[in-house]
Formats: C-alpha cells, sequence, structure tokens
C-alpha cells in the first residue's frame, strides 16, 4: 500500500479495520502532519525546523503510545476471558457451597433424629435397668427374710431338741 504523498507506507502502519477510535484518531493525525511537511518544500526557517522536530517528536510518540495500546489491548484480552471464566467458576462454587450447606443441614436432622431416638432407647433400657435392679433387691430381701426365718427356725428346732433330749438325762 501507499502511504500519503504516494510513497510506500511506513510498516508500523496497521489497517484501521478492527481498531477504536482513539487509534483512527492518532492515525489522522500523523498523516495530517506528514502531508504537512510534504507539502512545504520551500526554504525552511527555524520555526518551521522546530516545528518539524516537534512534529517529529510527537509523531515518534504517537507511535509509541500507540503500540502500547495494542499491548495492553493484546495483554488485556486473555483477561478479560479468564475474567468471564472466573465468573463461572465463581458460580459453580456458589452452587457447590449451597449444595454441601443443604446436605449439612440433612445431615444434621438426621444426627439429632437418631440422638433422639437413642435417648429415647437409653430411657427404655434404663427402665427395664431399674426394675430388674428392684427385683434383684427384692429377691435379696426375701433371700435374707428366707435365711432369717430358717435361722429362727433351727433356734427353735435345737431349743425344742434341747429341751426334749435334757429332761432325760436328768
Amino acid at each position: 500500500p501507499q502511504g500519503v504523498g504516494g510513497g510506500p507506507s511506513r510498516p508500523t502502519e496497521v489497517s484501521s479495520a478492527g481498531q477504536g477510535a482513539l487509534v483512527r484518531k492518532m492515525k489522522a493525525a500523523e498523516m495530517e502532519t506528514e502531508a504537512e511537511s510534504l507539502g512545504g518544500g520551500g526554504i525552511e526557517t527555524l520555526s518551521d525546523m522546530n516545528r518539524n522536530k516537534d512534529r517529529q517528536k510527537t509523531q515518534e510518540d504517537m507511535l509509541k503510545l500507540r503500540e502500547a495500546i495494542q499491548s495492553l489491548c493484546q495483554s488485556s484480552n486473555p483477561l478479560a476471558r479468564s475474567m468471564d471464566y472466573l465468573q463461572e467458576d465463581l458460580d459453580n462454587m456458589t452452587k457447590e457451597l449451597d449444595m454441601w450447606a443443604k446436605d449439612k443441614d440433612v445431615q444434621t436432622q438426621l444426627l439429632e433424629e437418631e440422638k433422639r431416638m437413642s435417648e429415647v432407647e437409653v430411657d427404655k433400657l434404663m427402665s427395664q435397668l431399674q426394675e430388674v435392679e428392684d427385683k434383684i433387691k427384692e429377691e435379696d430381701l426375701r433371700i435374707k427374710d428366707m435365711k432369717a426365718a430358717v435361722l429362727k427356725n433351727d433356734h427353735t428346732i435345737k431349743t425344742m431338741l434341747g429341751s426334749i433330749v435334757r429332761p432325760a438325762n436328768r
């Protein structure tokens, strides 16, 4: 392609397709300055030379700025895509957190139900244990009463035998 004035274009120029408004404006300003610098052709004064230096410096600054902006855009595109994925990941993690929170609630309810059922069973068993212990105490008392009755009867029998055997010895 040809640049302004019919000469070859510079290798750093990029087609305006796909560029933002800022880059197009910078290119338009650059083309205007090139056209002005090519349009003179007469004797240059000191102020013209200073203006040309300023234009050249401005063009170089604009070129550096353009390259920096393009580099920034190229670097920021993957970051933007990553940010999109980040939002998806965040949504998925939120859903997973909700799922685990619900599971925790369900498991907590099941645990509470099991505790309640265990307490009921333990209460039943404790009641049965108390009944058995009471029966054991009753049996112990009955056994002690029977032993006492046996001892008393033994004593009565000995006394009776002693009274029967003693008078015969006299």
